[in-house]
């Protein structure tokens, strides 16, 4: 490994050989890949989890699904977006987000379910700025901040469309094949393609595997499965796309949240879109 070393009296840089040599280098320009390899296998697994609750038939099971992912979203984002008070950032995710799953829970038996998540979304704002009214030391970096706060408390909110997408007219089909798709996109975004491609890689792979598994489980829904396929996979996407760029930290938990967060952002989106294909 090579490191410069600046000499006060040149203007030139002095490179000067480490005794470790290369492989510091390679381990360091390989930690990024395996950040991206593990995330992604997160996201696999988190996605597997949420189809085995949604099979159990227990609506609070499946609420219990996504309430173990908001916790690990919230024990992580601070770190991937290096915010200032993490802890208290990933609380008050961690208590929107559950409050978020239970509240879906509720929602099943009502006409309009995604009623109650507009106040939540107003209570989740007013907590964001509670929590920077209790920081001390002068509030460093409020903006970026109470941002961060409220994008994070936004994905742990989203994930309670899961609990609501097997009451569906495309019932657990909906379900599995929004998981399929997730699992796809997030995969595909580890191929070695320029980054200007990888987007559209990522759509199309989770929208094949999405179809492909929509095909397999009810052929007479095909298509509307298809269209929810290719909006869950271009959420993802653009999702991939932003968490690629900010992270910088490559802790366990920034790992688990990572992978949390693209299966929790795509809950509501992929309900809504079962709701306005079928």
């Amino acid at each position: 490994m090579c490191q410069e070393k600046w000499d006060p009296n040149l203007v030139t840089p002095i490179t000067v050989r480490s005794a470790a040599g290369a492989p510091g280098a390679v381990t360091s320009a390989r930690m990024p890949r395996v950040t991206a390899v593990l995330g992604a296998l997160a996201s696999v697994a988190f996605a597997a989890l949420i189809v085995v609750a949604g099979y159990s038939a227990t609506v609070v099971l499946l609420a219990g699904a996504v309430a173990l992912l908001v916790v690990v979203l919230a024990l992580g984002w601070g770190s991937i977006l290096d915010l200032p008070a993490r802890r208290g950032t990933g609380l008050v995710i961690a208590l929107v987000g559950l409050a978020g799953a239970a509240l879906a829970v509720r929602a099943t038996v009502m006409t309009r379910p995604l009623a109650p998540f507009a106040a939540l979304l107003a209570a989740a704002v007013l907590a964001a700025f509670v929590r920077e009214l209790t920081r001390r030391q002068g509030r460093p970096r409020l903006v970026e901040s109470v941002a961060g706060t409220l994008s994070g408390e936004a994905l742990a909110v989203l994930g309670g469309g899961w609990v609501l997408l097997p009451g569906t007219r495309l019932s657990l089909a909906a379900l599995v094949v929004a998981a399929a798709a997730v699992a796809g996109a997030r995969v595909a975004a580890l191929l070695p393609v320029p980054g200007r491609l990888a987007g559209w890689v990522c759509l199309g792979a989770g929208t094949a595997v999405g179809a492909g598994t929509g095909a397999a489980l009810d052929r007479a829904g095909a298509v509307p499965l298809l269209a929810l396929a290719i909006v869950v996979s271009a959420a993802v996407a653009a999702l991939d796309r932003l968490l690629s760029g900010l992270a910088g930290r490559h802790s366990v938990p920034a790992v688990l949240s990572a992978g949390a967060a693209p299966v929790l952002a795509v809950g509501t989106v992929a309900y809504a879109m079962a709701r306005l294909v079928a």
